[in-house]
């Protein structure tokens, strides 16, 4: 069963920078080494769901709309994060002998 966060279930459409931000940071490990599953919602990362259903709804968004609301609203994240959203690699994939 899927299980989406609440906050994007109740906001819809009027989301805004700051709260994909803070679900962002919620749903995605802060540090290597990477925990076995989401930190919120005990998705368990593999090869094929490095992401868990809240992350992979957010990530899109939120590399879309990061511009909106200006540099500030991404210093909440830490550089895992940020890389993780960011960039083209995903912390979550990386081999399990490098981040567990």
């Amino acid at each position: 069963m899927i299980r989406l966060d609440r906050r994007l279930l109740t906001a819809g459409p009027n989301l805004t920078v700051a709260q994909l931000v803070t679900i962002w940071a919620d749903h995605t490990p802060a540090r290597l080494p990477v925990p076995v599953a989401c930190p919120t919602c005990e998705h368990a990362y593999s090869q094929t769901a490095p992401l868990c259903p809240s992350a992979a709804v957010v990530r899109p968004l939120l590399r879309r709309r990061r511009y909106e609301a200006g540099p500030r609203v991404l210093a909440p994240l830490t550089p895992n994060q940020l890389a993780d959203l960011t960039g083209k690699r995903l912390s979550t994939a990386l081999p399990s002998e490098v981040n567990r």
